[in-house]
């Protein structure tokens, strides 16, 4: 499921938060963990790379949308989750938007704090909202 996927590259990026090195061993281990099959993990390989290859896009994003709140403030879970929210939104057209906005809260809903979600879900949404009046 994507879900799963989404919850694996969440640990991925979590993990990259502490260790700079890639570490195949454990990706593998945290794909087997949350029972991806081969499309699964096709996904959650794509999402990951996309992320990473758009993190610094995404950070400035996350830094200009949370008014009052400087980036190394934010919760290292809130911005995995954000991360993963606004990597979806802005480079998978096949995710609907309100999907992206459900999974990344759903995950700050699992792993952080209670304001987390109205927070992830605040931003995600202006970002919703000034991507579809961009177009």
């Amino acid at each position: 499921m994507r879900k799963d996927s989404r919850e694996a590259v969440f640990v991925l990026l979590y993990r990259d938060c502490f260790c700079a090195d890639f570490d195949e061993k454990f990706k593998a281990k945290i794909y087997k963990e949350h029972n991806l099959n081969e499309n699964d993990i096709n996904f959650a390989d794509e999402l990951y790379s996309k992320v990473k290859e758009n993190e610094e896009y995404l950070l400035d994003i996350i830094s200009n949308l949370s008014q009052g709140f400087l980036l190394n403030r934010i919760f290292l879970t809130d911005k995995c989750a954000l991360l993963i929210g606004l990597c979806e939104m802005a480079f998978s057209p096949d995710v609907p938007k309100i999907v992206a906005i459900d999974e990344a809260v759903n995950l700050t809903q699992k792993y952080s704090g209670e304001k987390s979600q109205a927070f992830v879900n605040g931003i995600l949404a202006e970002f919703k909202k000034r991507q579809e009046s961009a177009n």
